[in-house]
């Protein structure tokens, strides 16, 4: 049986996720996990990632996330653990905390885990208003909404002018055994505070109270430090030093560096196809770890996209943002066939000659046959460029 701290002194975490959409084959792709002290209600620690849903992104122009964003960034089942060190034992707090915590509960399921959300709060059943309708009346700071870090932040802050005072009897979350070790890696968006240093975050992980090995709590201090892909002398011996006064041998720490590499190369090898951006970002990697003996991955050559003939077959897929503006489907089948070419339905391996996508990163199922197919994969920018069309939407 495992025992749970009560209630009362569980800590509070605040989640909030980004989706592909509002169904159950839908995905998460960005979560963030904010622990507040439930004394005082003050942010204890954070935690926030991009997730690879091995699919399509779905609504870029809502969560601003596209393809190439998610890459090289960590599934779901590789963050699960993390995850769930946070989530078990604590009260959620969420701005909708049905949807936040179904999503959570369908990726969970994936994992065969269960997952219980306990009774937890939620401040848009509190104010009734969306949360940045509720910032605004309650003069809570909200920058980059739909980014989950930004919007847990301002959820935390609401809940604690909506919710302090609340004296029902909360129940923890629960989180079923999860049998792999909690995967540090992370990948997040720029929406770290400018006042906190990396360095700062390093030493209130030393006192954090987490029953984890040593070197997990390294390996969380290590992704830190690599969010710029890059570590400086002063951090160089920071973490060296975080190491040490974890008890942790040096040959146990370049154990760990070659772990936390070959998770990144994994990841930008996992749908087939290694991109320049992310063989530069192993680049990076190796060098801010002083590996130099693993070998790099080549950049997958594809099929040139640079010129359209006439009457070629092409299938498009997924939602275009180009220049900030949304393009729909249909104006860009329009557009194919007044250039002289035949929109189709589906990739075929005969019947197709070409794929757009919103971002030719995408690991949508369209995308995932024509790589296997050996069909090019063209974005809609450029696209709408090869046509003739780019300007017209913008920078």
């Amino acid at each position: 049986m495992t025992l749970l701290r009560s209630s009362a002194a569980a800590p509070l975490v605040v989640i909030d996720c980004e989706t592909t959409g509002l169904g159950r084959h839908d995905r998460i792709v960005e979560v963030a996990a904010v622990t507040l002290d439930p004394r005082t209600w003050e942010r204890v620690d954070e935690y926030d990632t991009l997730i690879n849903p091995e699919r399509d992104v779905g609504p870029t122009g809502l969560h601003g996330i596209t393809a190439s964003m998610v890459e090289a960034a960590p599934t779901f089942a590789e963050i699960a653990a993390a995850l769930s060190r946070r989530l078990h034992g604590s009260v959620l707090v969420a701005h909708n905390l049905p949807f936040d915590a179904r999503m959570l509960e369908y990726e969970f399921e994936r994992l065969g885990v269960t997952f219980n959300v306990g009774s937890g709060m939620c401040t848009y059943r509190a104010t009734g208003e969306k949360l940045i309708a509720a910032c605004k009346r309650h003069r809570v700071a909200l920058d980059h909404q739909h980014r989950a870090l930004a919007d847990a932040r301002a959820t935390a802050v609401l809940a604690r002018e909506v919710l302090a005072d609340s004296n029902a009897d909360r129940s923890a979350v629960t989180v079923g055994y999860l049998p792999e070790a909690p995967n540090p890696r992370t990948l997040r968006r720029d929406t770290a505070d400018a006042g906190v240093s990396e360095m700062a975050r390093i030493v209130s992980l030393a006192h954090y109270p987490y029953s984890d090995e040593a070197l997990l709590l390294y390996l969380d201090a290590l992704d830190w430090v690599l969010d710029d892909h890059y570590i400086d002398d002063e951090e160089h011996a920071a973490i060296k030093d975080f190491a040490s006064r974890l008890g942790i041998s040096e040959e146990r720490r370049e154990e760990a560096h070659r772990s936390y590499l070959a998770s990144i190369i994994a990841a930008a090898e996992r749908d087939g196809i290694v991109t320049e951006a992310e063989q530069q970002l192993i680049s990076q990697v190796m060098a801010a770890l002083e590996i130099s003996d693993v070998a790099m991955p080549e950049v997958t050559q594809l099929p040139s996209t640079s010129s359209l003939r006439d009457g070629m077959h092409i299938c498009f897929t997924g939602e275009a943002v180009v220049g900030g503006s949304p393009v729909p489907r249909h104006f860009l089948e329009d557009c194919a066939a007044q250039a002289g070419l035949q929109p189709v339905a589906s990739v075929t391996q005969r019947g197709c000659d070409l794929l757009v996508a919103a971002d030719p990163a995408t690991q949508s199922g369209k995308a995932r046959t024509a790589r296997r197919y050996g069909i090019p994969v063209m974005g809609a920018s450029d696209f709408l460029e090869a046509i003739g069309l780019r300007s017209s939407f913008g920078p």
